[in-house]
């Protein structure tokens, strides 16, 4: 993902289009737009960060039991849908 959004007038309205070229969502101003892009990209950036931490997760688990990486993967999203 490369956070490249980009904002396209449309009428009097602003469209905010992600790096997929796929459209976020319609603002009645340029800056409700750009507000908009920063919190994609803090949500990108977020979930960058948790991909990172269930692969380091899941590869911890493997390496402390010695499975492979599919039964590593259904232990740690099992336990994490019981933690609160």
């Amino acid at each position: 993902m490369t956070n490249d959004y980009r904002i396209e007038p449309a009428g009097t309205a602003f469209i905010v289009i992600d790096d997929l070229g796929e459209q976020v969502d319609t603002y009645p101003t340029e800056e409700a737009a750009k507000q908009d892009i920063e919190r994609c990209k803090r949500e990108d950036r977020m979930y960058e960060t948790a991909k990172l931490l269930v692969d380091t997760a899941i590869k911890a688990h493997m390496e402390r039991f010695g499975v492979d990486r599919e039964t590593a993967r259904y232990w740690i999203f099992s336990a994490s849908e019981v933690v609160d």
